[in-house]
């Protein structure tokens, strides 16, 4: 098999060679290009140490300048080069004390996660492949290079990130990769909260998302939620994300159903910014609440969220109560026609406002307040009231 490299790619591998240094490209842009995946970005690895790359040329970023990582900028896109390496000592199951660099490309392969991402690629030489990555992709198997556990205790998000291929890739875990993720499940306690975030939203929003029940089959789970009990049925998730978009706080609404109350906390303890707790919390709490299919009713959610938000629970509750859709679908109308007649169901959107209430006497503070909502409620029941509130005052 060969590889088309795009220009850019070529350029600084050859420039490399030209200098006497090995260069290949490596890790998940050769996996996709085995699997017929044009790859988003492209990662080298040279025999070059960091210093004699940012000789070579002209435009780079250091990167990760002590693990190796330089970028090399051309014609204003991105590249990184990291240099053959050998990872030290892991003393807090992330990342290596230190790094020695090494000559041998088969060195550098030998650290890497797993057999599909351990292959290199050059132009002249072929695949350097050692630990038959490409059979692996072949079989549609994710197996880590070496002794998986191993591989585990070296990095722990490893195991989150195992799972998170097998969604994306549609790939099965082989035995001995599975078991010893169950085996070091605990030790994803020393992974921040940040990453493990972050591989969950990939996994949640991944192609083949039957994948999340090996969170609760390679007991990761506990670990994700951080102390906090799972309460729901993987195999129902599953079956109701399958009919989800491929919306990041919809898929999370779906994956935290059963939290209710505690959703917001557990969105806090994953570092989920406060917009996404937002507006994952509150489709969560209003996921099986049933929501007549009256304006007025309807108007007392969207005074609350925006107009897609509104839709988005609705179709997240059609999800999860699919005999209702009829009625869902009405209120989706319904709640259309609202925008587009411009009905008010908002104080800002009243004809009046504090300061005319003032002027006609009503006293400052709560009582101002407690009218305006009382006018508000009559609006909402009667939209034709908003043009004549200055004349009933």
């Amino acid at each position: 098999m060969k590889i088309v490299l795009p220009a850019n790619v070529t350029k600084i591998i050859s420039m490399l060679e030209s200098h006497g240094h090995e260069a290949y490209i490596v890790g998940g842009c050769v996996r996709d290009s085995v699997r017929g995946v044009v790859p988003k970005d492209w990662d080298i690895t040279t025999s070059a140490t960091p210093h004699e790359v940012v000789e070579i040329f002209s435009h780079t970023v250091e990167t990760g300048i002590k693990h190796g990582t330089v970028t090399v900028i051309i014609n204003r896109l991105h590249y990184e080069v990291t240099t053959y390496r050998i990872d030290g000592e892991y003393l807090d199951s992330r990342r290596p004390q230190d790094v020695i660099f090494t000559s041998n490309i088969y060195e550098d392969l030998s650290r890497r996660d797993f057999t599909m991402n351990a292959i290199a690629y050059n132009p002249a030489c072929g695949f350097a492949d050692p630990y038959e990555g490409q059979k692996d992709i072949a079989r549609e198997i994710i197996r880590c290079v070496g002794n998986p556990t191993d591989r585990f205790k070296e990095d722990a998000l490893r195991m989150l990130r195992a799972v998170r291929f097998a969604g994306q890739l549609g790939f099965t875990l082989e035995k001995e990769t599975h078991n010893a993720i169950i085996s070091q499940s605990a030790n994803l306690v020393n992974i921040s909260a940040e990453r493990i975030r972050e591989e969950i939203v990939k996994l949640l929003t991944s192609p083949y998302i039957e994948a999340v029940k090996l969170l609760e089959t390679t007991d990761l789970l506990p670990y994700i939620l951080i102390d906090q009990p799972f309460g729901g049925d993987t195999n129902k998730i599953i079956s109701q994300l399958e009919y989800c978009p491929d919306s990041e706080p919809l898929r999370l609404a779906l994956f935290l159903s059963w939290s209710g109350d505690n959703c917001e906390k557990l969105l806090r303890t994953l570092r989920f910014d406060n917009k996404t707790i937002s507006e994952v919390a509150r489709y969560v709490n209003c996921l099986h609440t049933y929501i007549p299919l009256f304006r007025y009713e309807i108007k007392k959610y969207l005074r609350h969220m925006p107009q897609a938000h509104f839709e988005n629970l609705l179709t997240l509750q059609s999800i999860v109560k699919p005999y209702d859709a009829k009625r869902l679908d009405a209120m989706r109308r319904e709640s259309r026609d609202i925008q587009e007649k411009g009905e008010c169901y908002t104080l800002k959107d009243l004809s009046v406002n504090g300061i005319d209430l003032a002027e006609v006497g009503i006293p400052p503070g709560k009582a101002i307040g407690d009218k305006l909502e009382e006018l508000l409620d009559a609006v909402m029941r009667d939209p034709a009231l908003n043009a004549d509130l200055h004349s009933l005052l």
